[in-house]
């Protein structure tokens, strides 16, 4: 995978948002827990886990787990473009969880203010050149790909059935 850009977390950024699109949304996250914003590269299989709920990629010679849109934001695949960029999110200190997020594209920066932890995916909401931006807790997105990627794996092996594991 070849980043196009490292994201540094120098002075003042912990008050900065890294603004995305996807599907018709835009979307942003802090700029301190963006790690990395990648090209979008194929995604291998996770052996038992549907290829349309997650995968991993090579990210520096470590697997970094990739979740797709339509899973993480409850999406119908035909609503969506091909990803432009692969954000690699991740809350400090690094070995808080790191995963590979695919993005229609990337926005640009926009000034906080960052909302703090969050118990809902969407943080808050505000307007950014002109359009209303659903700032999403990384804790929240974290949390939401890991139940994701439980309740495919447990579908998978037979513990749930049809219509059972919702949110």
């Amino acid at each position: 995978m070849k980043p196009l850009a490292q994201v540094a977390s120098g002075d003042g950024s912990g008050q900065r948002l890294l603004t995305f699109e996807i599907g018709a949304a835009a979307y942003a996250l802090p700029i301190a827990d963006v790690l990395e914003v990648a090209e979008v590269t194929q995604t291998a299989c996770i052996p038992t886990l549907p290829r349309q709920v997650a995968g991993v990629v090579n990210h520096h010679g470590d697997a970094l787990p990739v979740i797709t849109r339509e899973a993480l934001f409850e999406l119908s695949t035909g609503e969506l473009p091909e990803p432009q960029h692969l954000l690699v999110v991740g809350e400090r200190p690094a070995d808080a969880g790191r995963l590979g997020l695919p993005v229609d594209r990337v926005l640009g920066l926009a000034d906080g203010p960052v909302a703090g932890r969050a118990t809902e995916l969407v943080a808050g909401r505000r307007p950014i050149d002109g359009r209303v931006v659903h700032i999403l807790s990384t804790s929240q997105l974290l949390a939401r790909a890991s139940q994701a990627i439980e309740r495919a794996v447990d579908r998978a092996s037979g513990r749930l059935g049809p219509g059972q594991g919702g949110q």
